[in-house]
Parts: C-alpha cells; structure tokens; sequence
C-alpha cells in the first residue's frame, strides 16, 4: 500500500500485482478480493491488474471485487492447461475441467464483457490425441480472448521430470501449430465484435507501426491504436471508437478526450 501510494503520488495511474498464484495472498484477515478494494482507495490510481492468478484461488471475494470496484480492470488471466481430466491429475493442477467451466460462468456472470486469457501446455508427458482434442473442445467452448500456448518440456528439479517425455517434438509442434491457428481465429472474431464500441484507452505512448499512431491498453487489457499527438503522454486516457480489428489489435479513432484529473 505504501509503495502504491508513492508511485501514485509521482503520477502512476496502473498498477500490476505479481507473483505466481498471486490471488492465493493472505495477510491476517486480508484476503486478495479485500486487498484489491485497499488498492483502489488510493487517490490518483485508476487501473488495477494483477497476474499470474490460480484458478483454484478465485474466490468470491475477488469476483465480487472485480465486479464492483471499478478500478478492477474487467480482464483475468485464467492458465487452463490442458482440457484434459486426466493431464490435469498428472499436471496435481488441482481442479477439474467441470470446475473450471463452472468457475468461467461464474466470473462471466458477474462481470460483463470480461475479457479472458489462458495458458496452455501441449505434449505433457502421457498426452494422447484424446487429450489434445478436449484441449481444443474447451478453447472453443471458452472462447478466450487470448493465450499463451507452449510445447512440455522437460526440466530439471521440477515434480514433472520424473514422469518423462512421451510425445515427440515433431506431434508437438504439430499440435501447439493447431492451437495457436484456432485461437489466432477466436481472437480475431472476439475483436472485431468490439467495432463500433467506445473505450477508455490509457495511452502506454507511440505505437510501434509509428507514423504519429498511439498505442494503449483498453480495460479489456487490448492493444488499441490511433492517430493522434505524438506528444501525448503516456497516462493520458483517451476515449476512442474501433474502426476495425485484426487478431491482436483494435484501430480506433479518438472519439472525445476524458478531462485531466
């Protein structure tokens, strides 16, 4: 709290909580829901997020905080895995593919218009095509916004070493080539389901394609480009309106600018 209010007090508008499984914090009575609404009562600090969460570690308390504190950005990270019972067990991720759909709904319910993130891990040691094949049933059935997808591999004092590598280089570059091809298809439509909208957009600062664009993040945490002063400063907000889409960003065009705070 102390070192938020500082980097507030030197004009920080977004902070990020880290730490893997961060939403399993505790201290005292305090749990992460309750640490996120002591976050957004310090002035100056508009935008909340926070990564690597625990699907296991999702409680009401921080559904609830997601839902109603509006400094809470409406976008969680939540690593899958696999959509495999089975890997999942080998995986000890703690929570079954039922568990982790019940827990989507739950989140989708409260919070409208959440965006959703994962991780994905193709080739753990004992994957078969089955296994894969319930992987890309639940990217569907899901519909994220985007994930993070990676080939197993075998590392040294980890629990999983000691099970070994069973699927080959070649069947896993070949699964994670159709992972990444179906979520590069869901992120695109996911996207340009959002033209004609209107969001807040905290400029980061020139966007990487220059020609005088602005690059920034919407509260969906969705890269959001347009035209407008190469002087503008990052932390500014601007509200802008998506013109069009591609599969990882949104090009917008300013539509008014919020005034200063």
């Amino acid at each position: 709290m102390r070192e938020i209010g500082e980097l507030a007090a030197r004009g920080v508008k977004e902070v990020v909580l880290l730490g893997q499984t961060v939403n399993a914090y505790r201290f005292g009575d305090t749990d992460f829901g309750a640490l996120l609404r002591m976050i957004a009562s310090i002035g100056g600090i508009e935008r909340i997020r926070f990564t690597s969460p625990h699907p296991s570690d999702v409680s009401e308390s921080l559904i609830e905080a997601m839902a109603t504190e509006s400094k809470v950005m409406p976008q969680l990270h939540l690593p899958i895995q696999s959509g495999s019972d089975r890997i999942l067990a080998a995986m000890e991720r703690g929570y079954t593919v039922a568990e982790y759909l019940e827990l989507v709904a739950r989140v989708r319910a409260a919070i409208p218009g959440v965006a959703l993130s994962t991780d994905i891990i193709v080739g753990f040691h004992g994957e078969e095509e089955s296994d894969f094949e319930a992987t890309t049933a639940i990217m569907r059935e899901v519909g994220y916004d985007s994930a993070f997808m990676f080939k197993y591999s075998v590392r040294e004092h980890t629990r999983a070493f000691r099970l070994g590598d069973s699927v080959s280089e070649e069947e896993k570059g070949r699964r994670l080539t159709a992972l990444i091809a179906l979520q590069e298809g869901m992120s695109l439509a996911r996207n340009r389901a959002m033209i004609g909208r209107e969001f807040p957009v905290l400029v980061e600062g020139p966007a990487r394609r220059g020609g005088g664009m602005i690059a920034g993040k919407t509260p969906q945490f969705k890269t959001a480009i347009f035209a407008g002063n190469a002087a503008t400063p990052a932390g500014d907000t601007v509200d802008v309106c998506v013109d069009s889409a591609t599969g990882h960003s949104l090009m917008c065009s300013i539509a008014c600018r919020f005034p200063a705070t």
